[in-house]
């Protein structure tokens, strides 16, 4: 049984009643991956449907999909109930990374028709309901005060405070005031609105695999935080979906999992922030990691930064003696990339980028030789079939061929019996003297 499963699954938009019952009961059934083998029997007894009626709904949970299944045989080769495995957040929504329809709750519906705006007009500017939608907090109201005592017991109470200060003015030391724990703080619930939720969901769906599996299940505070921050200095989703993905090369994060040190990414959602937050050394609000945006053209601040940085390098380098230096990098084999690389060498030699390639075109010569040996294996199958057509209708044409001449044989003899007994009765009449000899 699997709460995760079960609770992704009543958040789904399915279409069909059937479907999503059938689909709440493989979820039911789900073990630690996700997967199970009820039979369609007994789906169709629980359901109360035909065995038919669920095989559709299982088509259309494939078409949609929201399920995959693999068939099951027995040691005596029959086959039993396939296995059914539920694809969700847990597998990247089947690998797409692109989220499922959720239906839309009566809470969410209500919250986003209190964010549209008003039909009649818009609030008077200053009010309560102004400012909730223009995201604005309204300042907490400051408790009650209790009713004090008289002016006399009031003024006697106040009278030592300035004796006690007078001590202190002397030397004495004065009593610290008592300080109990601080309250603490409720934490500030964020509503989002529908385009930072779409943005955030499309920001979530960018992160490569490799951190998607590192990251919590939860969505952590400062990663919402830091999206709702980039959108507010003017960034698309878009833009920060292509912030992500070139930063996961660029930065280095792609070359740190396949490092073979081991040291991998320590802290996968500071990772995950530093993806998507806006770039804080340059003053350009359009500067997008040395680009500016919308023309793509290079910035002259970024550019001036990085000569002063230089510069300011070489100044502080001390050159040391010629014979002790030594190097301390290395150059990617490949003839049309000789990349430099800083550290220890791979055992192949490549850099990340040259090793995604020769990775993907080995990937793409094993789907085409595992489709040409497909292809050769229809076409056996084809010819071993056609052989079998032309067997059987040669044997049916023998078949055929043995009952026409038994049919003919049959008739031959019938014939050559009725012409006895016509060529007997034949002498009977002519010679009625023959006929107690006929009959001995």
């Amino acid at each position: 049984m699997s709460n995760e499963a079960q609770t992704y699954v009543a958040t789904l938009a399915v279409g069909d009643i059937t479907a999503k019952y059938v689909l709440s009961r493989l979820a039911d059934r789900a073990d630690e991956r996700f997967s199970c083998f009820p039979s369609v029997a007994l789906l169709a007894a629980e359901a109360e449907k035909s065995e038919r009626v669920i095989q559709r709904a299982l088509k259309r949970l494939r078409e949609m999909k929201l399920i995959s299944d693999k068939e099951r045989t027995r040691p005596d080769k029959s086959t039993t109930s396939s296995r059914y495995f539920l694809h969700g957040p847990w597998d990247r929504y089947a690998g797409t990374g692109v989220p499922f329809p959720t239906i839309t709750t009566p809470k969410q519906k209500r919250a986003e028709q209190w964010a549209e705006p008003p039909r009649e007009g818009s609030f008077r500017e200053g009010t309560a309901a102004a400012e909730a939608l223009a995201g604005k907090t309204a300042p907490s109201a400051p408790p009650a005060s209790a009713p004090g005592p008289d002016p006399q017991h009031a003024q006697a109470a106040d009278a030592p405070a300035p004796a006690r200060a007078h001590g202190a003015d002397q030397g004495g030391a004065a009593a610290p005031a008592a300080k109990g724990p601080s309250p603490k703080k409720p934490k500030e619930r964020v509503r989002m609105n529908r385009e930072q939720a779409a943005a955030m969901a499309a920001v979530e769906a960018a992160w490569p695999a490799e951190l998607a599996g590192l990251l919590p299940k939860y969505r952590p505070d400062v990663i919402r935080d830091t999206v709702l921050d980039a959108l507010a200095h003017g960034r698309t989703a878009d833009q920060l979906v292509a912030r992500v993905q070139r930063r996961w090369s660029t930065h280095g994060y792609a070359d740190a999992l396949l490092a073979h040190d081991g040291k991998g990414i320590g802290s996968p959602v500071g990772v995950a922030v530093a993806l998507v937050r806006p770039p804080a050394e340059c003053p350009d609000p359009m500067c997008e990691d040395g680009v500016l945006l919308p023309l793509e053209s290079a910035c002259v601040k970024c550019e001036q930064r990085r000569l002063d940085h230089r510069a300011d390098r070489r100044n502080r380098q001390v050159p040391g003696p010629r014979e002790d230096r030594r190097p301390r990098g290395w150059t990617c084999e490949n003839p049309e990339c000789r990349k430099p690389g800083r550290g220890e060498a791979p055992a192949d030699g490549l850099c990340g980028e040259c090793r995604q390639e020769v990775q993907a075109s080995a990937a793409r010569l094993s789907e085409e030789l595992a489709a040409d040996e497909a292809e050769r294996q229809r076409a056996a199958d084809a010819a071993s079939w056609s052989q079998v057509l032309e067997d059987a209708h040669a044997e049916h044409q023998e078949r055929e061929e043995e009952i026409r001449a038994n049919a003919e044989r049959e008739r031959l003899r019938e014939a050559e019996a009725a012409e006895s007994l016509r060529i007997r009765e034949k002498l009977l009449r002519e010679h009625p003297e023959l006929a107690q000899y006929a009959q001995a």
